[in-house]
């Protein structure tokens, strides 16, 4: 596996095949490179980075096989595609190919706007609950849902917006009959799997042994951030006290921070945000038709064109939405 110092130079190959071009970017578990192959078609490639700790290498190698694989069985338009991925036989390193999508993650984009008007909010959650609901027909739980693995790709031609679903690298499958290809869990005793900011209470205590409904409360964080500008724990600083909250209340009324947000969404974010996994929302499938309902399929369902990523306007913040009363059931939600 490569380290980061020794990323593969321009001109290089990898699998043989494809040329590389530019570093695009990376993270604690790849670098993800620009690439074009024999035909002048072009890629993004990932490849694995080398840990700190030799001793996580094999599990590395495997999780990062497992996105692979994970990607490589299903063919959904809001999920990135893995199109080719091996190891390559010069250097043992493994990597994975997707399609080069233009664009930016929703975490970039809220980085830089800080929240969104909430119609666009919801449509982009409602376009990732179709991923999502893909990827979980496939017996797969994604365990990293967070604005970083949304990907907002863009249409150059028409400017329309689709959420793509990625980074699979923490995917386990999670019943009786597993995707082909796709193994079972390596998660290590006593270690945190998932991102503290939006990992689902159960998950925060064992990510062995989560389902679909953990990957329901972190898009619903996403959402929540998305309506407001930060995810619910925000003002947590440790590591530990973060967890902390996450498992022992409910998160803060998103209306506190975003009294703009219409109540019935709130309603049915905190839904699907509740500690309690018997009484969340179950799917991701009636997360999107809750919010359908909520603002109006209309709304939900209506192509969003890059223009119209931005943030609420000052006459809606300015507008103070009747308070949502939380319920303590998803069954609740539904009867009211």
């Amino acid at each position: 596996m490569a380290r980061r110092d020794d990323a593969l130079p321009p001109a290089s190959r990898i699998g043989e095949r494809y040329v590389i071009e530019r570093v695009l970017g990376g993270g604690a578990m790849g670098i993800v490179y620009e690439a074009r192959d024999g035909d002048g078609a072009r890629f993004a490639v990932k490849t694995l980075l080398a840990p700190a700790a030799r001793g996580d290498v094999e599990e590395r190698r495997a999780r990062f096989l497992r996105e692979a694989a994970v990607c490589a069985t299903i063919r959904h338009p809001n999920v990135v595609p893995v199109v080719d991925h091996g190891i390559d036989p010069a250097g043992d390193v493994p990597y994975l190919v997707m399609p080069l999508l233009g664009g930016e993650d929703l975490a970039s984009l809220l980085d830089r706007l800080g929240c969104l008007d909430p119609d666009v909010a919801v449509a982009l959650v409602v376009q990732a609950c179709e991923g999502l609901a893909a990827v979980h027909d496939r017996g797969i739980v994604h365990r990293d849902v967070k604005p970083s693995n949304l990907f907002l790709e863009t249409d150059p031609a028409s400017g329309r917006v689709v959420v793509k679903v990625t980074d699979f690298g923490l995917a386990k499958a999670y019943d009786a009959t597993p995707a082909a290809g796709v193994g079972g869990g390596l998660t290590a005793t006593g270690r945190f799997m998932g991102t503290p900011q939006y990992v689902s209470p159960e998950q925060a205590v064992s990510a062995k042994h989560v389902d679909v409904r953990s990957d329901v409360f972190s898009l619903a964080m996403s959402l929540y951030h998305a309506l407001c500008g930060a995810p619910a724990f925000a003002y947590v600083r440790s590591f530990m006290g973060l967890v902390l909250e996450i498992t022992s209340r409910e998160s803060p009324h998103l209306q506190d921070v975003a009294p703009w947000v219409r109540p019935e969404v709130a309603r049915i974010v905190h839904a699907a945000l509740l500690r309690d996994p018997e009484a969340r929302c179950p799917t991701v499938r009636e997360l999107a038709l809750a919010l359908d309902t909520a603002v109006g399929i209309d709304a939900s369902r209506r192509p969003v064109t890059a223009g119209a990523l931005r943030p609420p306007s000052d006459a809606a913040r300015s507008t103070a939405r009747a308070r949502a009363e939380p319920v303590a059931s998803w069954d609740e939600l539904l009867r009211t």
